[in-house]
């Protein structure tokens, strides 16, 4: 764990210099905050893949990198960056790119505390709300809402893509209904607010480390993760 926490500090110094840096460079270009909401983007399902980690967002079928995934496994955890105007994308800085897309909470987080993404400025940020979602109808079910209005659950001992252990919802008490029907499997229970996400970010997920020296430059890209 020590080792985790020296590597994030390092890590963190450096992103945050690269911030400044930018800001210099830039002067007040990405300030500038739409006059309300960016409305979601279309999702590309058949070929979407996360910004952050590079896994695809949506459940692959049959048996992937050795494993077998339940139907709709990825896509509940669905997260999105839309753009008031188009960004470079990450894997192509000559391409632009309206959105961005992520298969899971803690990417997008993540991706964004990299970056220096901020939701309202320039950007609005979206979740799946999981209390309407339908594992066996994911595509379809998949209901996209303000990542700032949703409340969050955090369950220990439960499983979604790059155990993250987050899942997001419309209500506070659709979260508290699905803490209280998954108790007895998830360990302790959280609840977080976007603003908490943020406070707390970097978000604990697989691979944190080695994803945040990528995106920070400190390691070549390398999109076949």
């Amino acid at each position: 764990m020590r080792n985790r926490r020296e590597a994030l500090k390092v890590i963190g110094g450096l992103v945050l210099s690269a911030k400044a840096l930018a800001q210099m460079g830039h002067g007040e270009q990405g300030m500038a905050s739409p006059t309300g909401p960016v409305p979601p983007k279309p999702i590309p399902w058949e070929t979407g893949a996360c910004a952050f980690c590079g896994m695809p967002i949506k459940t692959p079928e049959g048996a992937w990198r050795g494993r077998t995934f339940p139907k709709g496994f990825f896509e509940q955890t669905y997260a999105q960056i839309a753009f008031a105007a188009p960004r470079p994308a990450p894997h192509d800085p000559k391409e632009t790119v309206e959105a961005l897309h992520f298969e899971s909470i803690a990417c997008m987080v993540n991706y964004a505390w990299v970056h220096g993404l901020r939701d309202g400025e320039g950007a609005t940020f979206y979740v799946t709300d999981r209390g309407g979602y339908d594992p066996a109808r994911p595509q379809e079910t998949v209901r996209l809402v303000p990542a700032r209005s949703a409340t969050y659950y955090w369950g220990e001992k439960m499983m979604v893509v790059m155990n993250a252990k987050l899942l997001a919802f419309a209500s506070a008490k659709a979260a508290q209904e699905f803490a209280e029907k998954n108790k007895a499997n998830h360990g302790r229970q959280r609840f977080y607010s976007f603003q908490t996400l943020w406070d707390l970010a970097p978000l604990p997920e697989m691979n944190l480390v080695a994803l945040l020296a990528r995106h920070a430059g400190l390691l070549g890209m390398d999109h076949s993760h």
